[in-house]
């Protein structure tokens, strides 16, 4: 079978040696993190620091006038840092536990803007509030609680209820690298993370210093995939003549200008990745999607996990769309194939007229938090996507 045997050619190659793999900037700072929003390099600096006072407005902090550690600590927690490295770009403040646990974790969600990420990546994160990592030893706490309390208001809310969301949500990098959330997850052993999630329109990628960094400091993407565009089946022609779109057998532009982009030591890029059939609703009565969308979340994690489940997208995907499609696949040594819809239904009139339920939306997530070794799994975070010779 040809994904048996792309697997095994990524068991077979070697892996580059650790100070090779991509996505790790050579230049940065002790304690230096990439700003999420404007992209720049900033460290923790106690002199610009702000609260937030009874009227929302920022009022710098001064540490000197709170003597007992514990309050201290307390008040850093929801205080924010005025970033000033790039003069030219808006004003904008980073949470300070965002700056005081190490490099976050990147997560940036790739794909047309057709593909319902914004969606997607709003269940993923409100499924990890709703304590959905804690079955794999994961726990989480929110990086500034007045910014997650606008997200939960701004975005989970309104779709839980039913509205379609905007594509505006978040601020960014021309377009191109759209900060939408972070959060501190704690693993198994009490280590903290900070994890920021980012919305790519890699369509609409621009050519600058900015962005080219921020590619490289990418630590697990998600490629999502519009079954309008990629599957030919006949039970999409109504959806696609709705939308006003038609089948793409190039593959998703912003797969191609992402992946283009991506420096590789070998033959395969060493970043974590995950791909995801998204709006698998539309295919619910279709093989294989059928029983993947019914299918509840593993209770721990196998060495094989989500094998058997990447097999069938990769099938489905190779039988109907093409190889282009699986790029993303193919490129990557470790990379996950998922089904996944984050509202469980259409929209009607810019409304979800039965709310939103979502299925399996976590999971390509949990995929990438193995690979990382935040969630436990047996035989290593090294090899997990990559699976077990099976003969």
């Amino acid at each position: 079978e040809a994904f048996e045997r792309a697997l095994d050619a990524k068991r077979r190659t070697p892996a580059p040696a650790d100070d090779a793999t991509d996505g790790t900037p050579e230049d940065r700072a002790p304690g230096e993190v990439l700003c999420p929003y404007c992209l720049e390099g900033i460290q923790l600096d106690l002199n610009k620091l702000y609260v937030t006072d009874d009227q929302m407005q920022y009022r710098a902090l001064d540490l000197s006038r709170i003597g007992n550690p514990v309050r201290r600590e307390d008040v850093m927690r929801g205080a924010v840092q005025q970033c000033t490295a790039d003069p030219d770009f808006p004003e904008h403040h980073i949470p300070v536990p965002y700056l005081t646990h190490g490099r976050p974790l990147t997560v940036a969600m790739i794909g047309q803007s057709s593909t319902g990420k914004s969606h997607l990546l709003t269940q993923m994160i409100a499924e990890i509030t709703d304590g959905g990592l804690e079955r794999y030893g994961v726990g989480w706490q929110s990086v500034n609680p007045e910014q997650h309390a606008r997200f939960v208001r701004e975005r989970v809310q309104p779709l839980r209820s039913g509205k379609v969301l905007d594509h505006t949500s978040g601020v960014g990098l021309d377009g191109f690298a759209r900060f939408v959330e972070s959060l501190l997850l704690t693993d198994a052993r009490g280590r903290v993370r900070p994890v920021a999630f980012f919305d790519l329109g890699g369509e609409d990628l621009v050519r600058t210093d900015g962005a080219l960094r921020f590619l490289l400091g990418i630590d697990a993407l998600v490629f999502v995939v519009d079954p309008a565009l990629a599957l030919p089946l006949p039970q999409l022609d109504e959806v696609r003549e709705r939308w006003g779109t038609e089948v793409d057998r190039d593959g998703d532009a912003a797969f191609g200008t992402v992946l283009d982009r991506l420096p590789r030591k070998g033959p395969y890029l060493e970043t974590p990745a995950a791909m995801v059939l998204g709006k698998s609703d539309l295919l619910r009565f279709q093989p294989p999607v059928d029983r993947w969308l019914g299918e509840g979340p593993p209770a721990a994690i196998g060495p094989d996990q989500f094998r058997e489940e990447s097999a069938d997208v990769y099938a489905l995907l190779r039988q109907h769309a093409g190889q282009a499609w699986l790029r993303p696949f193919d490129a990557f040594r470790r990379c996950t194939l998922h089904i996944a819809s984050a509202t469980g239904g259409q929209e009607s009139q810019g409304r979800y007229p039965a709310g939103t339920g979502p299925r399996r939306v976590l999971e390509p997530l949990v995929s990438l938090l193995a690979m990382h070794g935040i969630i436990e799994a047996p035989g290593g975070a090294a090899s997990f996507g990559v699976g077990r010779e099976t003969r």
